[in-house]
């Protein structure tokens, strides 16, 4: 089901995995990022302040995320992790409908097209990191 909306100025679309929201993260790439709040169909406090977070503090997050990327890649890939940041592409964002200040990154990688790289994060700091459904699971 996809269902459009507009609420003041924040436009969104409801999905079957929950409400989403496009945002540009200007550190991340010039490119729409849908930020999906899982089973929720509603846009409320909880999601604009997930989202406010995650907007102001992109530049922290960025760094964070590209230096546990870097050794995540070299360590289960065998890859240069340094090489291969420039073939991510952070693709969704999800805010966990029941989980405080979680949210969950998405990102597709050619060095692994299939799954992927997914990282769960509490506030600024990193909780799990894996194949891309850690991001909403």
């Amino acid at each position: 089901m996809k269902k459009k909306n507009s609420q003041n100025t924040i436009s969104y679309v409801v999905e079957d995995e929950g409400i989403a929201v496009d945002i540009i993260l200007p550190r991340f790439g010039q490119q729409p990022i849908p930020v999906i709040y899982l089973e929720s169909f509603e846009y409320n406090k909880q999601m604009k302040d997930a989202i406010d977070f995650i907007t102001s503090h992109q530049i922290e997050l960025y760094n964070i995320i590209n230096n546990e990327m870097t050794t995540y890649i070299s360590q289960v890939y065998n890859q240069d992790g340094n090489k291969a940041l420039s073939q991510i592409s952070l693709t969704k964002i999800y805010i966990l409908l029941d989980e405080k200040d979680e949210y969950g990154l998405m990102f597709a990688w050619s060095g692994d097209s299939e799954h992927g790289i997914g990282i769960k994060m509490k506030n600024m700091s990193i909780v799990k990191i894996g194949a891309a459904e850690i991001a909403f699971l």
